[in-house]
C-alpha cells in the first residue's frame, strides 16, 4: 500500500477555485481538513498488463474480455505493445471525511473534496511510477480513463471486472456508471519499445471540457 503523508495544497486550492494566497482562516481549515483525511484514507492499486491488438472493432486488450473503443484511444496507444489497466482508490474512508466535513462547514466540505481529488492524483502518480519501474526500456504514454475523447464511460463496468477491482479493491459502480468510492481513478497507460507521441491530453480529451467549473474561472484541475 502506498503511503502518503501530504496533500499538494496548490494542486487542491487550484480544484477549489481559489485564486491569490490563502488567507489564515482558510489555512486553518486545510490544516484540520488534511490531518483527517490522510487518516481516513486508504490509498491501493491494482493493476494488469497486457498485449494489445488492434482491431476495426477497437483496441483489444488480450487475455481479456476488455475492448477500448473510438479514435482517441486508438490514437493514443498508436505505436504501443502493451498497455497497462490500473485502477486506484483512496477507499471509502475519503468519502466519509469529505460527508463529514460538508456536515460540519461549507468550505471544511469543499476543502476535504478539493484535497482528496488532489490526493487521489497524487497516488496515480506514486503507482504509475511504481509500475514503470518494472518496464526499463519501455517509453510510456500520459495517462487515458474512460469518459476520455470518445472512449465511452461505459467502459468503465469492463474494465472494473477485468482487474476484479470490487474483490481486490471493493470499487463499485453507481447506476451513472461512476466510480464508488467516489475518490477513484481507472486509467489506461500504453508501452512501446520506441518513444511515444504524447498528444493532446487534459481539458483537450475531457467529455466535461464545456461545462467544467474550473474551466469557466479560467483554471485547470492538473
Amino acid at each position: 500500500m502506498i503511503s502518503l503523508s501530504s496533500v499538494d495544497r496548490a494542486q487542491a486550492f487550484r480544484y477549489m477555485g481559489h485564486r491569490g494566497d490563502p488567507d489564515a482562516q482558510m489555512l486553518k481549515t486545510a490544516d484540520f481538513c488534511e490531518k483527517r483525511l490522510l487518516a481516513a484514507s486508504r490509498p491501493r492499486y491494482v493493476y494488469l498488463v497486457t498485449p494489445l491488438r488492434f482491431t476495426d472493432a477497437g483496441v483489444i486488450c488480450e487475455g481479456t474480455a476488455l475492448t477500448l473503443t473510438g479514435h482517441d484511444i486508438a490514437a493514443h496507444l498508436q505505436g504501443c505493445s502493451r498497455v497497462i489497466l490500473l485502477c486506484a482508490t483512496l477507499s471509502a474512508g475519503a468519502d466519509t471525511a469529505i460527508r463529514m466535513a460538508s456536515a460540519e462547514d461549507v468550505l471544511a466540505g469543499m476543502m476535504t473534496d478539493a484535497m482528496a481529488s488532489a490526493l487521489t492524483e497524487q497516488l496515480c502518480d506514486a503507482a504509475e511510477e511504481e509500475i514503470l519501474a518494472n518496464f526499463a526500456g519501455f517509453y510510456a504514454t500520459w495517462r487515458f480513463s474512460p469518459g476520455y475523447g470518445d472512449l465511452p464511460l461505459e467502459t468503465q463496468g469492463d474494465f472494473l471486472r477485468t482487474l476484479n477491482a470490487e474483490k481486490r479493491l471493493g470499487v463499485t459502480l453507481s447506476p451513472g456508471g461512476l466510480c464508488i468510492p467516489t475518490k477513484t481513478v481507472t486509467a489506461i497507460i500504453g508501452l512501446s519499445d520506441k518513444p511515444v507521441p504524447k498528444g493532446k491530453r487534459g481539458c483537450a480529451v475531457c467529455n466535461l471540457r464545456t461545462t467544467c467549473p474550473y474551466r469557466a474561472k479560467g483554471a485547470h484541475c492538473k
